[in-house]
């Protein structure tokens, strides 16, 4: 990478990894939140809402939330999810609200087992988890055959690797620095098509698809910049197609 590359992703990093990216992202709605289950039940909510128009899955997390009554964790484990049961209406783009239901009867088998999904989480990979992969895997395992996530690492799982960004990474100001099972260093960059996008642009990549591999290969081009840090650059990277640079 070019040193010049280097510096645009330096500062438009530092540019957007700030507080006031808080409100016009999908982050915005566990931010609402204190308690640990809290947060991790509503940021696992939103990321699975979290593709296509930003304003209409916000306007959604919104009616969500709004039922929740700012209590995530007993909104599932007193299964007032309920109501979405054998629901076939649509809830959002493909999903249905049984889907939901189906999602939140997932995260109940958790919470009623662990005080935490870290907790979980360590259960099943040990304290202290240097492979993302394996980590991944365990957190679909979770969920397995409920819609919308991932039944394996074929695909680029954009959504995930977005949610253990905003759990792990340590700075505190946009991401929550909530979970130590796995090192900042070890993140992979959440790839959806504007960060492929910009990848190819600045010869992050040159694969014809985005998936988890391209993720991998990306994410070791942003260890150049922050070695420790490589997913600050997904900051950088909606920056460049913010301020229509590359």
């Amino acid at each position: 990478m070019d040193e010049n590359t280097k510096k645009q992703i330096i500062s438009l990093a530092k540019k957007y990894n700030v507080k006031a990216f808080i409100d016009s992202d999908p982050i915005s709605v566990p931010h609402h939140y204190t308690n640990k289950p809290d947060i991790e039940i509503s940021a696992f909510i939103a990321q699975w809402f979290a593709y296509g128009r930003r304003d209409i899955f916000l306007r959604v997390l919104t009616d969500i939330e709004q039922q929740m009554q700012g209590k995530p964790l007993e909104y599932i484990l007193n299964e007032r999810y309920c109501t979405y049961k054998d629901n076939n209406k649509p809830l959002y783009r493909f999903f249905k609200g049984r889907d939901f239901f189906a999602l939140c009867e997932k995260l109940r088998a958790i919470y009623l087992r662990y005080p935490t999904m870290e907790d979980c989480l360590k259960a099943k990979v040990g304290e202290k988890c240097e492979d993302f992969t394996l980590l991944l895997t365990a957190l679909i395992s979770l969920f397995e055959g409920v819609t919308g996530i991932p039944q394996n690492t074929s695909s680029a799982c954009k959504r995930l690797c977005m949610f253990l960004r905003w759990m792990i990474r340590q700075d505190k100001i946009v991401d929550f620095a909530l979970w130590d099972i796995l090192s900042p260093e070890n993140l992979v960059i959440p790839l959806d098509t504007h960060v492929f996008q910009q990848s190819k642009k600045l010869g992050l990549c040159h694969s014809k698809a985005a998936n988890f591999k391209t993720a991998l290969q990306i994410t070791q081009h942003l260890k150049e910049v922050f070695p420790q840090d490589p997913t600050k650059a997904d900051f950088a990277l909606f920056g460049f197609g913010s301020t229509g640079t590359a």
